[in-house]
C-alpha cells in the first residue's frame, strides 16, 4: 500500500511516456504535460497510491465482456446392462440364473451420445475461443485509455527523480531543454516565486538516492 493520494489526469497529446516519480506540468486544459512551455503548474507522477481518484477513464472501452462459454460438456459414461439373479420359473428344484433387469444402451444410443458430446464440446471451444478474443479486445482498448491518462499525487508522500537532496529542502521545477525536471533547494535560499512552484518538501532520501518528499498541496 503507498503513501499518497493521487488522480488520473488525462495526458495531452504531446506528452510522451511519464516515470513514475518524474515531475511533469499541468496544462490550462486540465492535461498532464512533459513540455515547460505548455505547464502553468507542477506534481509529480504516483509510485504506488493508496488512493486513486477520478478512475473514469476507461468509460470509453466500454464494459468488460462476461464470459459467454459456460461450463464445459461432461463426457457421457456408457450404460451398461444391470444383470440381477433371478429364479428359473418352472423348476422342481429352487434355480436361479442371470437376467437383464436394466437394459444398457445399444450400439445406437452410445454413438449418439458421443456424438452430441463431441458437438456440445466443439461448440464449447468455439465459445471459449470467441471468449479469449473478447477479453483480448477488450483489453487492447483498456490499454489504448489508459495510456491517455497518468497517476498524479495530489497528496501524501512519494518518491522524486531529484537526486543531491538533502531533508527540509524543497523540489522546485525548472527548465531542462524543453521539458521539466527539479531541482532541490534549501529554505533558506527559496524565494516566493519559486515555493508557490515547488511540487514538495523533502522529507528523507531513498536508499537509491532520489529525494522522497511531502507532496506540496497547492
Amino acid at each position: 500500500m503507498g503513501n499518497d493520494y493521487a488522480e488520473y489526469i488525462h495526458k495531452s497529446a504531446t506528452c510522451a511516456s511519464v516515470l513514475a516519480g518524474q515531475i511533469v506540468g499541468i496544462t490550462a486544459d486540465n492535461n498532464v504535460t512533459d513540455q515547460w512551455a505548455d505547464a502553468v503548474m507542477f506534481s509529480i507522477k504516483s509510485t504506488d497510491p493508496s488512493f486513486v481518484g477520478g478512475d473514469s477513464w476507461a468509460v470509453d472501452a466500454g464494459p468488460r465482456p462476461s464470459p459467454q462459454a459456460g461450463a464445459a460438456p461432461v463426457q457421457p459414461v456408457r450404460r451398461e446392462d444391470v444383470v440381477a439373479q433371478q429364479a428359473v420359473p418352472d423348476t422342481d428344484q429352487l434355480e436361479f440364473e442371470e437376467a437383464v433387469t436394466e437394459p444398457g444402451d445399444t450400439d445406437d444410443e452410445w454413438a449418439a451420445k458421443q456424438a452430441a458430446y463431441a458437438a456440445a464440446l466443439a461448440a464449447h471451444n468455439i465459445a471459449v475461443l470467441q471468449d479469449v478474443e473478447a477479453m483480448a479486445t477488450f483489453d487492447a482498448a483498456l490499454e489504448v485509455e489508459r495510456q491517455k491518462v497518468d497517476r498524479i499525487a495530489i497528496a501524501g508522500r512519494v518518491p522524486v527523480n531529484v537526486l543531491g537532496a538533502q531533508p527540509g529542502d524543497y523540489i522546485v521545477p525548472v527548465q531542462d531543454g524543453a521539458g521539466i525536471k527539479g531541482i532541490p533547494i534549501r529554505k533558506a535560499d527559496l524565494t516566493h516565486s519559486q515555493y508557490l512552484d515547488a511540487v514538495g518538501r523533502v522529507i528523507s532520501i531513498e536508499p537509491d538516492g532520489r529525494a522522497y518528499v511531502m507532496v506540496k498541496v497547492v
